[in-house]
């Protein structure tokens, strides 16, 4: 018998909408996430491991930030 188990991310979309990215310097649409990561056992997570943490994904380079960058002004 196998016995697949790992860890892997899993993410809960907290909102969308557009910023200025520092990557591709022009404003893009964004998803503002919380990651974590969990334990799993053929696939189905069970047990998170430490907390999650609040990110914010370019959804045209996949580049992420912490939160903060929303606050950033476009024009530098």
């Amino acid at each position: 018998m196998f016995l697949f188990f790992g860890t892997r991310l899993r993410r809960r979309s907290l909102g969308s909408g557009v910023f200025h990215c520092p990557f591709c310097y022009d404003q893009r649409s964004y998803e503002h996430a919380d990651v974590r990561t969990w334990f799993h056992v053929f696939w189905i997570p069970l047990v998170p491991l430490g907390g999650g943490q609040e990110i914010v994904r370019c959804t045209v380079c996949g580049g992420e930030w912490s939160p903060a960058v929303l606050q950033l002004d476009a024009s530098h």
